[in-house]
């Protein structure tokens, strides 16, 4: 062996007398290596769906649609001790009540946005306090979309509470502040408020009943048109302003809405059977906007859900009748499935569903809907819509 080749074996052991040992020391602290506590506390998940969707529209003068569409979710959940740290990115063209974007615009890229970012903390097991861009607080079943789109995130704050009584009866409250614009010119903010009280109730052995009751009142809110990316039909609308500060789409109607929610669960022989409830009624007078939309300020949603799409090689079906008049919610919240989105329909709702996988799931839904007012925005504009779609979570 010549003297070079003795140097760079001298190199490569002095090389190896370095490494060997932090080699040795990260095998044996890999536990530790996870990274922090809080990171091995973190739980990552999503889904994505694809959708094809036809509208049939039976009024004169009116054009059918079809478009397919991609929604994408991606969020991170991380709780250290008793605070939550949640935080969620999704599809969409920023509206309130969608996530969906439209495979448009020759192949354009799309957007993500913060879907949700808020803090939680359990500062009793009875009592959760939460703050930012958050999941609806408000307990809710499948026929309260006559008040919130099942993609609204409200943004505020929420206090929950939960007290078991017994193992037959369990009390809840839920509470929000929620700002629903800021105006830099104006000290008058709109803001809702919304006061939630409810039961749980085991009837039997395989029987429960779950009721609760919302008042919802609103502040300011027929002074702008909150800035929202979408707009949504039914509320009678008005313009705010003057000039270049002029403002269209504003609210005409005040709004308190009390809402009464129930759902009773069961079994019909091995499936699962929910039968769902929700009633609302804007208690505000709004008389002088005449009698044709004054008396216009109730809805209600009925249906039944047999079985549950949930594990592999289960199923579900479902039907629901939906009535909800021009000002008895805000269109700009309720559900933009039913017709167009928003209020002043009535119609009926079906659906049924398949897991082929513990992760995939594979939907038809189809709704049947009639304008209730046409002397007011959307029309004479009655819609058939069907959405099948293809769903995985992970």
């Amino acid at each position: 062996m010549n003297a070079e080749r003795l140097k760079r074996a001298a190199i490569a052991g002095f090389l190896c007398s370095l490494i060997a040992p932090a080699m040795l020391q990260a095998d044996a602290t890999s536990a530790n290596v996870s990274i922090a506590k809080f990171v091995s506390n973190m739980k990552i998940g999503g889904d994505m769906r694809l959708r094809q969707e036809s509208f049939w529209k039976t009024s004169p003068g009116q054009r059918d649609r079809s478009r397919q569409r991609f929604r994408f979710r991606l969020g991170v959940e991380n709780t250290i001790q008793d605070v939550k740290m949640a935080f969620k990115l999704a599809s969409g063209t920023g509206e309130q009540v969608s996530t969906n974007q439209t495979f448009d615009n020759l192949n354009s890229q799309k957007s993500i946005f913060i879907d949700q970012a808020y803090l939680s903390w359990k500062a009793r097991e009875w009592l959760t306090l939460s703050g930012g861009r958050m999941k609806n607080p408000f307990w809710r079943v499948t026929s309260s979309d006559l008040m919130w789109d099942d993609d609204v995130n409200p943004e505020g704050f929420a206090e929950q509470f939960k007290l078991a009584l017994n193992e037959r009866l369990g009390l809840f409250a839920n509470f929000a502040q929620m700002p629903l614009d800021e105006d830099s010119s104006d000290n008058r903010d709109q803001w809702m408020f919304g006061h939630q009280l409810g039961a749980n109730v085991k009837v039997s052995q395989q029987s429960k009943w779950n009721v609760a009751a919302t008042l919802y009142h609103f502040k300011y809110e027929n002074l702008n048109n909150f800035g929202a990316a979408a707009n949504q039909e039914g509320n009678t609308r008005k313009t705010a302003g003057s000039g270049s500060s002029a403002q269209t789409d504003v609210l005409a109607a005040s709004f308190t809405i009390v809402q009464l929610t129930q759902e009773f669960s069961t079994k019909l022989g091995s499936l699962p059977f929910k039968v769902h409830a929700d009633y609302v009624k804007n208690v505000q007078s709004n008389g002088a906007l005449g009698a044709a939309v004054s008396d216009q300020q109730s809805g209600y949603q009925v249906g039944a859900i047999l079985g549950k799409a949930g594990s592999a090689k289960t199923w579900e079906a479902a039907y629901f009748y939906k009535w909800l008049e021009t000002n008895a919610a805000i269109a700009d919240l309720s559900d933009s499935d039913f017709g167009d989105g928003g209020t002043n329909r009535r119609g009926h709702i079906f659906w049924l569903a398949f897991n082929p996988r513990d992760y995939v799931q594979v939907k038809a839904k189809y709704f049947n809907t009639k304008v209730l007012r046409t002397n007011i925005p959307p029309g004479a504009d009655n819609i058939n819509r069907l959405q099948v779609d293809v769903s995985v979570k992970f």
